[in-house]
């Protein structure tokens, strides 16, 4: 009989230290969903606001004033239009190519280089 309360008092603690453990571990995830879960709210907040200011920077009469004052941009002339195949094809040799790829930057110039490597010029 003493051994038998024995196992079963050491197994009642055990429970007992597992349900503390579990209850402690429970109330540390609520906690850090509480967190997130603010989190996602003024992410949410802050999305709300940028979606506003880039509704606002892009209304039409402001970019048409801008695109006046920055771009020097005219209507397209029926003459300027061309199809692709109309341009010359012109080939390279493969000493220039791979030339071309061993260049680690893009060649000077006295406009801006664009990331493609292209310039231009203003």
């Amino acid at each position: 009989m003493m051994r038998s309360t024995i196992l079963w008092g050491v197994l009642f603690l055990v429970g007992a230290l597992g349900l503390y453990m579990v209850k402690y571990k429970v109330q540390a995830i609520r906690t850090e969903v509480a967190v997130t879960e603010k989190q996602l709210r003024e992410e949410k907040k802050n999305l709300h606001v940028l979606d506003a200011e880039w509704t606002y920077l892009n209304r039409p009469d402001r970019l048409r004033q801008l695109s006046a004052k920055y771009l020097d941009v005219k209507p397209a002339h029926a003459q300027q239009i061309a199809d692709f195949a109309s341009f010359p094809y012109s080939q390279r040799t493969a000493a220039s190519q791979q030339a071309n790829e061993r260049e680690d930057e893009a060649p000077q110039t006295d406009g801006l280089t664009l990331a493609s490597g292209v310039a231009h010029v203003r």
